[in-house]
């Protein structure tokens, strides 16, 4: 599973899918919401994580209710509803993408390694936004 518009990729399969399993399994609305997000910030995103088993998601560390797992999730949304991106180059890149990720509903961790971005919103939960 590609993320494309127009023949133009702007996230593989490989970026978003479970290092552990291979399995990329997104809430559907979550797609469109990601692309709509990059097309709004208009420049690449570095993926750091996405899917996430939840075996996987222990192991690295990851919260016990983290929206990052697809497969026995506290959080029965269908799939995968976050994603954690490398922080862009410049201050302004950074600002810009928050500003862009909090207008359009995201909630975003802020962390020195990048940023957590989730749609909490599936899960019943408000919108937030929090440091590491």
């Amino acid at each position: 599973m590609n993320i494309e518009r127009g023949g133009a990729v702007y996230f593989t399969h490989h970026e978003l899918r479970c290092p552990a399993t291979g399995i990329a399994k997104l809430v559907p609305q979550f797609a469109i919401w990601l692309l709509e997000l990059r097309l709004a910030y208009g420049r690449p995103m570095v993926v750091n994580s996405c899917c996430r088993s939840k075996a996987h998601n222990m192991e690295v560390g990851g919260h016990e209710r983290s929206l990052h797992v697809f497969d026995k999730p506290h959080h029965p949304v269908g799939g995968t509803a976050a994603i954690d991106i490398a922080w862009p180059g410049s201050t302004f890149d950074k600002v810009d993408l928050l500003r862009h990720a909090l207008e359009l509903g995201w909630s975003v961790g802020v962390a020195p390694w990048g940023v957590h971005l989730d749609r909490r919103d599936l899960a019943g939960l408000a919108q937030n936004a929090f440091g590491y």
